[in-house]
């Protein structure tokens, strides 16, 4: 029988690992093992730092159990080793195989002896076999024990699966009779041994945690959440915790909501209160002196994710507070306070400029990823930072050090996108773009296959033929160009063709239509991708020397879609830039990056650029004021009188002052 109850444990073991694992947290050295790694499905194992602050402020608000105890066991000589392990297992009682476990467990971990090794193979098998009797007190010693073993390749190594699946299994039938308290410390358990995320008994615990929100109390409402970020997804009634977050949130100090933020940002589950967000920034700004990094850039990221409009400014004050405290922060919590306002479109100069001084003295300490984020963060801002060199041309001679290279070639996309949004304060580091664009570069970051390549590499590509055309540089290939320009353009919008149009798409059509009327018809108004590293579409008219409209259906109707479009001819062609809802940085109307670029490369061309912005465009009632509007637009921008571009410039500098 217990042949048989072990070949179905292990085909149990091996359909589970047919599940895609990732990466989850090991604990303090000394009492367990902390790196796991593996080949295949799993991926790099590692501990958090922001997961073992966020466990220890558990433990010492004595929200959760302590699971760095190293339990002692006594030690045994070689020879009483041997003589063990020759027992036959299948005689012992199961509490001399429980007691064996942890002293097997430190005799192995002084002579870096696996578990995996056949040599154990009848031992475990016995063991997994009795875990069922174990009493609730006796389960918990067994995770303990366990952990007394040295690492394993994988938590997927023989036998060390075979103990671990077996706790699942008997704590997943012993789960309806437990209470809060006792389905949390279980879980802590698991969270011990690294295997939280493929543990049935975890997820199935947090969902039943989580039907019962209103009954939890304020401490295990923290671990719920807390345990929610570790398995990274939802339980099925995830607004219930945030419901019972919110009406609970006198009792909650801000390192408790800096974890449950964890719970919310890593298990992509925005905050829906928009008046529980307002609480977590009061609270963040009431103890902005105090709290703790980790917390702050749970908090930041899970503000970002969840507030996309600043209403009463509430983005704003937070900066405006937390810029006195960017110096004691890390470069990394530095970055998502420099990121936290982007989703609102909420620039804070002091702010931001205090953090570029911050980050040229940590130059060497900011990972790639994160100068890809704050180049990205200042490119939407359109702000060039007032320090005494320039932060750019800084972040420019980092990435070419020769200490630069190994990250840079195991982070590739990191650096793509980094050259890419130096675009949007219209950088472009010819060396930079050359090397992102070589054959050797781009086979070691995308791989062979040229559908694989990201927007960024045809946005490098189209800014080197616009801006830098005389140099002497990598390119991509036409096919690729061409590959790329249909995968990243959305269609544009058409009255002959019915779909659920989104409001940039309803705008496009709208103004269509109005200058279709006051033209002259149809073909004076077309709709096409003149930059095909810009997602949407532009709407394209064109005057002659006289100003009078001239049709402009037929003009781009020979040119290959994906190559860039200049002005067929010298006649006046205006292209009219549809602004959506976040065309315009909140509070000084100036167009965001993104636009500003747009509206950059279009003059380079010889287009005259306009931008409308939906902020203005859906107050206009009706016909005759959006007839007014954009004919007013047209004349006032015409490049003829008035540059769009110097317009545009006029207001970033005066925006940077």
């Amino acid at each position: 029988m217990s042949t048989f109850i072990n070949i179905g444990r292990k085909l149990l073991i091996t359909s589970i690992f047919r599940l895609q694992c990732v990466s989850q947290f090991k604990l303090k050295p000394g009492y367990t093992r902390s790196i796991h790694s593996s080949t295949g499905l799993f991926i790099k194992m590692y501990m958090e730092k922001e997961n073992e602050y966020a466990y220890s402020v558990l433990e010492n608000k004595g929200y959760a159990i302590n699971i760095y105890t190293k339990h002692s066991s006594e030690a045994i000589s070689q020879e009483e080793f041997q003589r063990l392990n020759k027992e036959d297992w299948t005689k012992k009682t199961t509490q001399e195989i429980f007691e064996i476990f942890p002293i097997f467990g430190k005799y192995c971990s002084q002579h870096s002896l696996c578990i995996s090794s056949e040599i154990f193979d009848n031992f475990i098998d016995n063991l997994t076999d009795t875990i069922q009797m174990a009493t609730d007190s006796q389960l918990k010693t067994l995770f303990y024990s366990l952990n007394m073993w040295p690492e394993t390749a994988s938590i997927r190594t023989r036998n060390y699966i075979e103990v671990w699946a077996a706790l699942d299994d008997e704590c997943l039938k012993r789960l309806k009779n437990w209470s809060h308290d006792e389905m949390l410390s279980f879980i802590s358990l698991f969270f011990m041994l690294n295997v939280t995320r493929v543990s049935d008994f975890s997820w199935k615990s947090i969902n039943k945690l989580a039907t019962k929100a209103n009954q939890l109390t304020p401490g295990q409402l923290v671990q719920t959440l807390f345990f929610v970020g570790v398995l990274r997804k939802q339980p099925h009634d995830m607004h219930n915790l945030e419901i019972h977050f919110s009406k609970n949130f006198a009792c909650f100090s801000v390192e408790d909501i800096g974890i449950m933020s964890m719970g919310f940002f890593k298990s992509k589950c925005p905050i829906r209160s928009m008046e529980l967000a307002s609480k977590i920034i009061n609270k963040v700004i009431e103890d902005s002196e105090h709290v703790h990094e980790v917390a702050l850039a749970a908090i930041l990221k899970i503000i970002r994710y969840s507030v996309k409009q600043n209403k009463n400014n509430e983005i704003f004050s937070l900066l405006d507070v937390l810029q006195h405290q960017v110096t004691r922060l890390s470069v990394m919590c530095n970055v998502h306070l420099a990121l936290v306002g982007t989703s609102s479109l909420t620039v804070h100069n002091d702010c931001l400029t205090k953090i570029a001084h911050y980050i040229m003295d940590h130059m060497h300490e900011t990972r790639l990823k994160d100068l890809e984020r704050l180049i990205f963060t200042y490119g939407t801002f359109n702000l060039i930072p007032a320090t005494k060199d320039n932060f750019f041309s800084k972040v420019i001679e980092e990435l070419k050090k020769p200490e630069r290279f190994p990250e840079i070639s195991q982070h590739g996309k990191s650096y793509s996108c980094c050259i890419s949004f130096f675009g949007l304060v219209g950088i472009y580091p010819v060396d930079l773009i050359s090397k992102a664009l070589s054959p050797e570069f781009l086979e070691n970051t995308y791989g062979k296959h040229m559908f694989s390549y990201g927007k960024e590499l045809l946005s490098l590509h189209n800014s080197a033929e616009i801006f830098c055309r005389e140099s002497a540089m990598n390119r991509l290939s036409e096919k690729a160009v061409l590959l790329l320009s249909k995968k990243y353009t959305d269609y544009v919008p058409s009255e002959n063709y019915k779909k659920q149009y989104n409001i940039s798409e309803k705008m496009m059509l709208d103004i269509m239509k109005v200058l279709g009327d006051c033209r002259g018809g149809q073909n004076y108004v077309i709709a096409e991708h003149i930059l095909t590293h810009h997602q949407r579409g532009d709407i394209i008219i064109c005057n002659d020397h006289n100003g009078k409209p001239m049709p402009v259906k037929e003009a781009f109707k020979n040119d290959t879609f994906g190559y860039i479009r200049k002005p067929p001819d010298d006649n006046d062609w205006i292209v009219l830039i549809i602004g959506g809802k976040n065309s315009l940085i909140q509070n000084c109307n100036v167009p965001t990056g993104q636009f500003q670029t747009k509206i950059r490369e279009l003059a380079a061309l010889g287009y005259t650029p306009i931008l409308v912005p939906w902020k203005t465009y859906s107050q206009l009632d009706n016909f005759e004021e959006k007839e007014s509007y954009l004919c007013s637009l047209i004349e006032n921008r015409s490049r003829k009188n008035h540059s769009c571009t110097d317009t545009v410039f006029n207001s970033l500098h005066s925006h940077n002052s």
